[in-house]
């Protein structure tokens, strides 16, 4: 049975090189952007890009010997944005980074001040 194009990937995160000498479906791409996803393998992927011309072999070997052991599944979370993000932003006229970094400073009574203060007021 010819492995399919993630098997690479599997192999090379479960350290089982029971691919054998078939890297007929190694698909240079989509190794180096499944290991792009995750912090301890992104170097690795930015160094392979740069050395995009190797033959197979050569790649499968650099991350196979590179990438440590370990289980790598899909991308990463993104995190949950805070209800009171955008009326911080608002507020200080601030990026969503930083109003984040600002949310875990105010308090609850800060932020029931600041929703006063932008209270418009007004009938429907």
């Amino acid at each position: 049975m010819k492995p399919k194009v993630f098997d690479y990937v599997k192999s090379i995160n479960e350290k089982n090189n029971y691919l054998g000498d078939d890297l007929s479906g190694y698909v240079p791409y989509l190794t180096n952007r499944a290991f792009a996803m995750h912090l301890d393998t992104v170097l690795l992927a930015e160094e392979m890009n740069q050395y995009h011309a190797l033959g197979p072999w050569l790649q499968y070997d650099f991350y196979y010997y590179g990438v440590r052991k370990g289980r790598r599944f899909g991308f990463p979370k993104k995190p949950v944005d805070h209800p009171q993000l955008e009326l911080v932003q608002q507020y200080f006229k601030y990026s969503k980074q930083k109003a984040l970094e600002a949310l875990q400073v105010l308090t609850e009574d800060d932020l029931r001040a600041i929703m006063k203060t932008q209270d418009k007021g007004g009938t429907l």
